[in-house]
């Protein structure tokens, strides 16, 4: 952990020490990873989409990936694969289509590996708790626009 005091005041932010283990992944527990802020790095459609080779009507359904990383450094990166859907009610709108890709693996209090399966599943989590749907709209009106 190091402590990091916030410019022109007298608060104090606890942050977990970040380094990159042998095998690529950076290791924090969940309650540190809940601590640590999200940004917005990129978004687009997946544009390999069998169905825009094929002439005739097809059902076609609109996916895309996201990637968010942290402010920290070395970076976090976590990102995850979305489609649009609608509901009964005909609003349309963002789903996590996928578990979250990440260089984190997250460990216990002990320091033990949870594994990729429990890793994703926990990082699914913070995912499902970030606005992300809002963003990534704005973002891929913003750049498919033209």
């Amino acid at each position: 952990m190091y402590f990091k005091k916030i410019a022109g005041s007298n608060i104090i932010t606890v942050s977990p020490m970040l380094t990159i283990s042998p095998d690529g992944y950076m290791r924090l527990t969940f309650e540190e990873l809940r601590q640590i802020s999200l940004v917005h790095f990129i978004s687009g459609l997946d544009e390999d989409n069998p169905a825009l080779l094929q002439e005739g009507a097809t059902f076609s359904e609109i996916t895309g990936y996201t990637e968010w990383i942290s402010t920290t450094s070395p970076a976090i990166s976590i990102g995850w694969d979305w489609m649009l859907q609608s509901s009964p009610a005909g609003a349309v709108y963002y789903k996590r289509a996928s578990n979250p890709r990440s260089n984190l693996l997250l460990v216990d209090a002990q320091q033990r590996d949870l594994g990729p399966a429990r890793t994703a599943t926990l990082i699914g989590k913070v995912v499902d708790e970030i606005n992300w749907h809002i963003v990534v709209q704005n973002y891929i009106s913003t750049r498919y626009a033209s």
